[in-house]
């Protein structure tokens, strides 16, 4: 899968979670699948929302990573835990300095969006290269945590997306 596919599909992944959310409770009734289930739980009268307003970030799946002991010249915990251990960071307009976090976008129920991506490096402390690094991440998803907010109310919808990096072994 090339950048351009990466990026449409995590477009395509954004649109879905909205679209999901306008009729997310009619489609949790009606399909047993555990991924429908997960992206289907939104507050009550989720049908009335006409706007939502949605925050992508990359997920942290591993938040104690960077606690153990710190020896003189190693990185502190905060840089540790601020690098992304993952292939891809945003690129887009609006992304935190880390490129982890996209700022909050309005969106209509029904409305999609598009984030930029770019490929992450290994940390500058790592004896990894950046031909190893890409290696060691290809086709790993891209895991993403969703923030949706809408009339007072919040929900998360962790999601991972699939990508396959075309010529690695």
């Amino acid at each position: 899968m090339t950048t351009t596919d990466t990026i449409a599909a995590l477009a395509l992944a954004v649109a879905v979670v909205a679209a999901v959310a306008a009729f997310g409770s009619w489609r949790a009734a009606h399909n047993a699948n555990g991924a429908a289930q997960t992206l289907s739980r939104g507050p009550p009268g989720l049908l009335s929302h006409n706007a939502i307003e949605i925050t992508a970030s990359l997920r942290n799946d591993n938040p104690h990573r960077g606690d153990g002991p710190q020896l003189a010249g190693t990185p502190t915990p905060e840089e540790v835990r601020a690098h992304i251990w993952g292939p891809w960071k945003f690129s887009a307009d609006g992304r935190d300095d880390t490129g982890r976090t996209v700022a909050p976008q309005q969106l209509m129920i029904g409305e999609w969006t598009r984030y930029g991506l770019t490929p992450t490096s290994p940390p500058l402390w790592s004896a990894t290269n950046v031909d190893e690094w890409h290696r060691d991440y290809a086709n790993e998803p891209v895991r993403l945590c969703i923030t949706v907010r809408s009339k007072g109310s919040e929900w998360i919808v962790p999601l991972e997306v699939p990508v396959t990096i075309e010529g690695t072994s």
